[in-house]
């Protein structure tokens, strides 16, 4: 059985053959030019070429003229920086050359007594009514040479409060671990 194509007018036997939808052309060129022809040939918005798209004649020029047309976003800003005034979205500061170094002492010792809130924390060994402030500078006044020690170690069961701290060498505090019964 052959069939006469609808573009070229040439005689073509089908691929499928189904009676409710014959086949209307020869080839998938026949098919894509032949749909080409029906639609209207326009020109592109963005450079002028002629298209059978609605708008453009490819993603590019759709790229291009969409942002060229975009609206410019302004920034909200929230805050202003403590330091020098100006807006930022940041709580404190714009950026890292306005905020205020702390020393590497203070530093250590509040990320030390925050690592150990955390823990207490999560094993709820943290008292609802222990003052964080005097733990906090617990930490902070630990002299030269000295490490904060829980005596009953938070892994055995002690809490995280000011009587359970104490200031141990680095050497005496590896020593001791996480030990009960531990005499330096």
């Amino acid at each position: 059985m052959l069939l006469i194509c609808n573009h070229c007018k040439k005689e073509f036997k089908p691929q499928r053959t189904n009676k409710k939808n014959p086949q209307k052309h020869c080839g998938r060129e026949c098919a894509v030019d032949a749909r080409r022809k029906q639609k209207d040939v326009i020109n592109c918005i963005q450079c002028g070429n002629e298209t059978a798209n609605t708008k453009f004649c490819s993603r590019s020029c759709s790229a291009t003229y969409n942002n060229l047309l975009a609206p410019k976003r302004t920034k909200v800003y929230k805050n202003t920086c403590k330091t020098c005034g100006t807006p930022t979205n940041n709580k404190h500061w714009c950026n890292m050359a306005c905020r205020p170094s702390p020393s590497y002492k203070e530093f250590r010792s509040t990320t030390n007594e925050r690592w150990a809130r955390y823990i207490a924390k999560r094993n709820n060994q943290t008292p609802v009514n222990e003052d964080i402030k005097a733990l906090q500078e617990f930490y902070k006044t630990c002299p030269d040479g000295f490490e904060v020690d829980h005596i009953i170690p938070i892994s055995k069961g002690g809490l995280h409060t000011l009587s359970n701290l104490q200031y141990l060498t680095p050497t005496e505090n590896k020593q001791k671990s996480n030990k009960l019964n531990w005499h330096g």
